[in-house]
């Protein structure tokens, strides 16, 4: 091979990645006019065009598809490499990426971080937030070492390692006369911290109970509002949405002050108390129960830090 075919890459991958020669230059603190006599000189050097200027955004040529998939195969051998000599190594060193939400990451993921980080001070840890979507691209990208989500990952390219289970649940105003009319399935911050939403003993609210409550709803990527989406067509209503938010923090805190209902998981309820500002109702299980895991890439090598933070994850009780 060639090696020359390759020397400067990582200028062509970041454009890749940015989809703009100012984006790229900017990540790569050079100028714009740098980044781009040094992308000329390589497509001199190879022979072909990688990126086609004449679309905005930029994209890749037929031949800039394979050059890039030549590269990350590179990245992948080199990404090996480095992992086999950080095992080499007797210390445990180097640096962890864990992705999730703030609240899985701050919350469900608090004993395992605190416990690696007493036995291993020398692993520097990256803790990232972000959508489900923003984190499975990096994961996939190897830009994080593992992840903790509620979503189900492809399991041909994905390992999973069972965290908790966790309730959807319907998040009321306390204040709201209604409840009044629900006292049979309330359920209250102390019932969900003792976990008797997980039982049969309080029953299952039917939505068609809920007719003129204005909701409060989580984005369409969000696998929550995707949830009351299901329950909505199953029984048959047609919400009236008032508000629409990002963060189910965010959601919680506005249902507290009685704004609309919403929903809510479990981990959030538990993690959030509101006092009495707030009232519980178990949904059906079909469509309100999931699990929230930790995945990592399966083609890729498990570093001796990896090990450890998965080591101390499957002996840590949730």
């Amino acid at each position: 091979m060639n090696d020359k075919l390759f020397n400067g890459y990582g200028y062509v991958y970041e454009v890749y990645k940015t989809r703009s020669f100012s984006k790229a230059a900017e990540n790569l603190y050079i100028s714009q006019s740098s980044l781009s006599a040094t992308i000329r000189k390589i497509e001199h050097r190879i022979g072909v065009e990688i990126f086609d200027r004449s679309s905005i955004p930029i994209r890749l040529t037929e031949d800039g598809i394979e050059y890039i998939q030549a590269i990350e195969k590179i990245m992948d051998i080199e990404n090996y490499f480095e992992s086999r000599i950080q095992q080499l190594d007797e210390m445990i060193t180097g640096h962890l990426s864990v992705g999730g939400s703030s609240i899985y990451l701050s919350h469900v993921m608090i004993p395992v971080i605190s416990e690696f980080a007493r036995l291993y001070p020398g692993v520097e840890v990256h803790l990232v937030e972000g959508s489900s979507q923003q984190l499975e691209k990096q994961l996939s990208e190897s830009f994080l070492d593992l992840m903790v989500d509620n979503r189900v990952l492809d399991q041909e390219d994905y390992q999973r390692i069972h965290l908790i289970n966790e309730d959807v649940l319907l998040a009321i105003p306390s204040l709201w006369p209604i409840n009044q009319e629900l006292a049979s399935y309330q359920l209250h911050t102390s019932d969900i911290l003792s976990d008797r939403h997980h039982t049969d003993e309080i029953p299952v609210l039917p939505l068609d109970e809920l007719k003129g409550v204005p909701f409060m709803l989580l984005h369409s990527s969000n696998d929550t509002r995707q949830r009351a989406d299901q329950l909505f067509f199953h029984y048959g209503i047609s919400p009236q949405v008032v508000l629409k938010v990002d963060q189910p923090s965010t959601a919680l805190s506005l249902c507290s002050h009685g704004v609309a209902a919403t929903f809510i998981s479990d981990c959030v309820a538990r993690n959030m108390q509101t006092d009495e500002s707030v009232t519980y109702y178990r949904l059906l299980p079909e469509f309100a129960r999931r699990t929230v895991n930790m995945f990592y890439r399966k083609n890729r090598l498990r570093t001796r830090c990896m090990e450890e933070f998965i080591r101390i994850t499957k002996n840590t009780a949730f």
